[in-house]
């Protein structure tokens, strides 16, 4: 019989001859710190996902600040517009469902590779006169838009770090404005020389087409939602994950809470009024004016972006008190505008020959202030609604929550903007159209208090209380490939 005997070095042998088996050390896991990457950061998150909505929406929203998309015929423009908006609201309900198969990275994506054929629809319009393909081009951007649309803000609301998305909001949406001033460039100085009524120029349109085509790979670049290294370490959640239909059941199923439904009020605020004040930009201002207008008012939405990013992530004032004065402020300057122009309106509708202004006419700034302050404050209240909605539904057990209630809001927005543009795509004087206007944000008045109402009781109760201690903690970084 063989012995297998072990050796000194692995064995300890007492004086008695005892053998005791081998101290084994016990390595301890040592937190190595995780090499951190730029290009994972949430601001670089919000930086591509702003980028590509510069490339994508912002880029149409250039040509929408002109009015009517910039054609000539304004009842067309507002039409093609209208139907985009209304297939918004099915795309938008599943769109849910997509990120739950997909990921935000390729449905933000999918959602940006439906403007081109939009932008060359308008270009053939505007050169050739062509009705159908105005028509294809507007049902493929309603189909894809929802994507895009839900995707960009549950990136932005689920992905940054509560105690900086105010500034992240205001990087998205800043980047988003910045298109249209860049692209207001573009449209005034392609048609400086024209100072009388009529459509952009044709070779406009293709500047545009080109910006649109490159969104999609843009898009590409955005991180998973595993990858990003939040600067509090904690990873990011709230990405819907339940399967395609039951996504889209669970969001449509949103709509029960009567907070929801007063949400969808003050989010359908934010586009039914541009479309009043886009047709009246049409109708009345020069060429050239229209391309100005797309470079100041997104200029003045930009400003006011930035001072209320910073103000909402202030921590010296209360949250129910940064967002009931925030509201507030927007929610008057867009009463006031409203209240400016209708009494405009009905004096020009009043005049035999309806009015024009070119820069260079009288009366011009009095006729073209309201349109940008109206502009520039319901662009700002849009990005505040998010933020809004992070405390209205804060994130719970259901994480999840919050991006179908996204969802839900933007479909509603959507729905609201098909109506405003069918509107006014009809032959409605513009005064009728501004008597709807001040009554719909005159209705929106009792929605915003009975929301701010409730995120007023909860904050006196310190429901939000646990938030501000977990930006005090910091979690353990997590690693990320």
């Amino acid at each position: 019989m063989s012995i297998e005997h072990e050796s000194e070095k692995d064995l300890h042998v007492n004086p008695d001859n005892t053998i005791h088996h081998p101290v084994q050390e016990i390595a301890y896991a040592t937190s190595e710190p995780v090499k951190r990457h730029w290009y994972r950061s949430v601001t670089c998150q919000a930086i591509i996902t702003g980028i590509a909505s510069f490339l994508a929406p912002g880029a149409y929203a250039a040509l929408a600040a002109t009015g009517a998309g910039g054609l000539a015929n304004v009842e067309i423009g507002n039409a093609s517009v209208a139907v985009a908006y209304a297939l918004i609201v099915p795309s938008a309900l599943v769109s849910t469902g997509f990120l739950s198969k997909f990921g935000p990275r390729l449905t933000l994506a999918i959602g940006a590779a439906g403007y081109a054929p939009y932008a060359a629809a308008l270009y053939t319009n505007s050169a050739f006169k062509n009705q159908w393909f105005l028509v294809v081009g507007a049902i493929i951007c309603g189909l894809t838009s929802g994507l895009f649309w839900v995707s960009e803000g549950v990136i932005i609301s689920v992905y940054s770090e509560p105690n900086r998305k105010g500034r992240m909001l205001a990087i998205w949406q800043s980047l988003y404005t910045l298109s249209t001033i860049i692209g207001g460039f573009i449209n005034l100085f392609l048609n400086l020389d024209v100072k009388v009524k009529g459509g952009l120029k044709p070779k406009t349109y293709l500047v545009f087409v080109a910006l649109n085509c490159v969104a999609p790979f843009v898009s590409l670049l955005l991180s998973n939602p595993k990858q990003v290294q939040r600067r509090d370490g904690k990873p990011v959640t709230g990405i819907p994950d339940q399967g395609f239909w039951r996504e889209t059941w669970l969001t449509i199923a949103e709509l029960k809470d009567p907070k929801i439904i007063a949400m969808c009020f003050l989010w359908s605020q934010s586009l039914f009024i541009p479309s009043w004040t886009s047709t009246y930009l049409a109708k009345h201002f020069s060429v050239r004016v229209r391309g100005m207008s797309s470079i100041i008012k997104p200029s003045l939405t930009i400003i006011w972006f930035q001072v209320m990013g910073f103000y909402l992530d202030s921590k010296r004032t209360s949250i129910r008190k940064k967002l009931v004065y925030t509201w507030g402020f927007l929610h008057t300057v867009i009463l006031a505008s409203c209240i400016w122009l209708l009494i405009l309106t009905v004096r020009q509708d009043k005049q035999a020959v309806a009015p024009s202004w070119d820069w260079s006419t009288d009366g011009f700034a009095a006729a073209w202030v309201p349109v940008v302050l109206a502009t520039a404050a319901q662009g700002t209240a849009y990005g505040y609604m998010y933020y809004m909605a992070g405390y209205v539904f804060p994130r719970g057990a259901d994480k999840a929550q919050l991006s179908r209630i996204i969802a839900t809001l933007r479909s509603a927005e959507s729905g609201s903007a098909a109506i405003a543009f069918g509107i006014n795509a009809t032959k409605l004087s513009l005064h009728k159209t501004g008597y709807i206007n001040l009554a719909f944000a005159l209705f929106c008045v009792p929605c915003g208090l009975y929301v701010l109402n409730y995120v007023w009781k909860q904050d006196k109760l310190g429901a939000y209380d646990e938030e501000r201690i977990n930006e005090e903690k910091p979690a353990v970084a997590q690693e990320t490939p």
